[in-house]
């Protein structure tokens, strides 16, 4: 299956969608750590071996926070795992005290993290471990990372089509609650690098 990266309905959904009702699924039972394995459907590369890998594993995890005032948050993570394949972690973080099963999560934001961790697969895993170089510092050199930009723009494409709202909006939003110290000048200018990236790291991976 080939990624049309262009298409703005696009966001490996065909990867994505298991991932993401079986975590709310987990979710919902109780359960805080499980792994499993997808099938890569699409015709990228996601390692430099000599045999080409058709599957990679993802693994599931809840952890508990001290702090209160916050419902819950994710993370994840790509790249080789502990068996040195291709992987995808997604974790929940979610406070102390609150009963797990009283959560719910919203299925657009947990598409906009699985879909992000997924193109940092199409970007082929081994490119995760270069050294990268920036004229930014701080939380800037994250934020516009070339790898991350794309990123980001995947899963915001994904968070978007899901829910009501603009790529700005999700864009914004998630700068704002994770960057406190940003001026608006600069989340401007973070929000349209996410928007307007040309994709020059997915395409270098042939």
């Amino acid at each position: 299956m080939v990624i049309n990266i262009n298409d703005k309905n696009f966001f490996y959904q065909e990867s994505a969608e298991t991932i993401v009702d079986s975590v709310i699924d987990l979710f919902k039972q109780g359960v805080t750590n499980f792994e499993s394995y997808a099938q890569w459907p699409y015709t990228k590369k996601i390692a430099d071996d000599d045999e080409d890998i058709h599957h990679f594993n993802w693994y599931f995890h809840v952890v508990r926070s001290d702090l209160k005032d916050f419902t819950y948050s994710f993370f994840g993570l790509a790249g080789r795992d502990f068996c040195d394949e291709p992987s995808i972690t997604v974790t929940i973080v979610i406070p102390k005290g609150k009963h797990q099963k009283s959560i719910k999560l919203q299925r657009h934001e947990l598409f906009d993290v699985v879909s992000h961790e997924l193109h940092h697969l199409a970007q082929n895993i081994e490119n995760n471990y270069q050294e990268r170089k920036s004229d930014y510092s701080g939380k800037l050199s994250y934020l516009l990372d070339p790898y991350e930009i794309e990123a980001f723009h995947i899963g915001i494409r994904a968070h978007a089509a899901l829910s009501d709202k603009s790529f700005e909006e999700v864009a914004e939003e998630y700068i704002k609650s994770t960057w406190e110290k940003g001026t608006q000048d600069q989340i401007i200018a973070v929000v349209q690098a996410w928007k307007n990236t040309d994709f020059q790291v997915f395409n270098k991976n042939k």
